[in-house]
């Protein structure tokens, strides 16, 4: 089913003041995602972000030097960022789908990062707004993107909880990572009491199908996997006693990042944000 990238425009309207509020195991999601960005900034100038939200990442990199791109496709979300980035010269807002980039040339940013929802939730154009990225990165990008292995538990929870049995949106997920609030009559009660009780449209995907995907764009992929697994596995109340002692939140990290790698790479990431993360670079 097509997206319908108005409704997609006012719900990101609505969630645009807690952008930034980080749930249960979203802590560790983000600073998971700048541990990864501070090891791949070496000879980049010139930095993209897709989806760039109220600029949580984009302005501290602008505040560090670089010449920021930031992008997104919320009027409300780009309001926020310009607000808190109003000091800075070196950073321009652009209101745009991620599916359409062609303002940008091919290969124009040294970096290219397209994280949270700025992928998956394109839905049915979600391979057209992975492309796009692709085809504007010079050297390196890093994109987040909902994984599979996360979003059947939720919807299945969501569907034993609400109507008592597997809804076919369940199935759809387990077949097709697809998710379409009116796809089947029971949708809208799985997300009642979400954001403006809707929760988009919705493409998740394995890492063998986003690996795939990289490499079919021209990018040589060095890593893809789960992010965050062993924060959702631990549960909430561990991850928040781990955030009290910053360097007892170090060491968690540390041990997250063995888990991804070398553990469980194919494991459903954070609860919270998109829960599977690639690096890749021009082949």
């Amino acid at each position: 089913m097509k997206t319908d990238f108005e409704r997609e425009r006012r719900w990101w309207d609505a969630k645009a003041t807690r952008e930034e509020q980080d749930l249960a195991d979203e802590i560790v999601n983000r600073a998971l995602r700048w541990r990864e960005i501070e090891r791949r900034l070496e000879g980049v100038h010139t930095i993209l972000e897709v989806g760039a939200a109220t600029g949580a990442f984009s302005i501290p990199l602008a505040r560090r030097g670089y010449e920021v791109t930031h992008v997104d496709f919320s009027p409300a979300m780009l309001d926020l960022a310009r607000q808190k980035a109003a000091e800075l010269e070196n950073i321009r807002f652009i209101e745009a789908n991620a599916i359409d980039l062609s303002q940008f040339a091919d290969r124009s940013f040294d970096l290219v990062l397209n994280m949270d929802g700025a992928i998956s939730f394109c839905g049915s154009e979600a391979e057209r707004a992975l492309f796009e990225s692709c085809r504007v990165a010079r050297k390196t990008l890093i994109v987040t993107v909902s994984h599979r292995a996360c979003m059947i538990p939720v919807w299945a929870q969501a569907s034993l909880l609400t109507i008592g049995r597997i809804a076919p949106a369940v199935e759809a997920m387990v077949s097709r990572g697809a998710w379409h609030q009116d796809e089947y009559p029971e949708n809208p009660t799985l997300t009642k009491g979400t954001t403006l009780d809707y929760m988009g449209a919705l493409h998740a995907f394995l890492p063998g199908e986003l690996r795939d995907l990289l490499a079919q764009a021209g990018m040589r992929v060095l890593l893809c996997h789960g992010l965050g697994t062993l924060a959702q596995l631990v549960g909430r109340e561990a991850v928040e006693r781990a955030a009290q002692d910053p360097a007892v939140f170090e060491q968690f990290l540390d041990l997250c990042e063995h888990y991804d790698a070398d553990i469980a790479p194919d494991g459903p990431g954070t609860r919270q944000r998109a829960g599977l993360i690639a690096v890749a670079q021009r082949a």
